[in-house]
């Protein structure tokens, strides 16, 4: 935690996962694929994100896990990227989201969340968005369906992921009228895709 050799130091990457139990992640992309496969593309989104995160020696990289941290995955993830486990508390995923920002706020100057499933989102992209918190309160990537694949900031603000409609299109226009209510400057970094729909495997296969 916090390791002076470490470019951003003050910083940690929380990348947001749920346990590969098929039947219960990527469902959006049944039936063009089986519930196993999909069970097995979220591993491999999965160790994608860690791979990129933890190589570079950027930051600490912390593995947020649904619903606990004991999946075998999870023990697995934390031997081969020398990651730490935590566990994502809350009813939906603003509340897991406002927990972890606390929680690491009290550790970290800045916070970054992604999610495990945005092939696309490059570390130049993550480098940015830790950069702007220099001059921003809030730093986010959006996604192509309404939503956002990063959300970093340096301060914590219990109504910034309230009344949020997770898994729809107005995810982010919701959350950058919260923004706007509590008065904070905000950055909005180019947008990215992620795999939910059929489409958006065609596209992740063909990178």
């Amino acid at each position: 935690m916090n390791s002076p050799f470490l470019k951003y130091a003050d910083s940690v990457i929380l990348i947001f996962t749920k346990a590969p139990v098929p039947g219960r992640v990527k469902t959006r992309l049944l039936p063009q694929i089986s519930a196993a496969q999909a069970a097995q593309l979220h591993v491999e989104l999965t160790q994608n994100r860690l791979q990129m995160c933890t190589s570079p020696g950027l930051c600490d990289v912390q593995l947020w896990c649904s619903p606990d941290v004991h999946h075998p995955f999870f023990s697995a993830c934390r031997q081969r990227y020398r990651t730490q486990l935590q566990t994502q508390l809350g009813d939906d995923l603003g509340e897991r989201m406002s927990g972890a920002i606390k929680a690491m706020l009290h550790c970290y100057k800045k916070v970054v969340i992604i999610g495990s499933d945005a092939p696309a989102l490059g570390m130049p992209t993550i480098e940015s968005a830790i950069e702007q918190l220099d001059h921003y309160d809030v730093a986010l990537v959006p996604a192509e369906d309404g939503g956002y694949v990063l959300l970093g900031t340096s301060s914590f603000h219990d109504d910034l992921l309230a009344d949020i409609p997770w898994g729809t299109k107005h995810v982010l226009a919701d959350t950058l009228r919260n923004l706007d209510s509590l008065g904070l400057e905000y950055t909005l970094l180019p947008e990215c895709w992620d795999v939910d729909r059929p489409e958006d495997l065609q596209r992740y296969r063909a990178m």
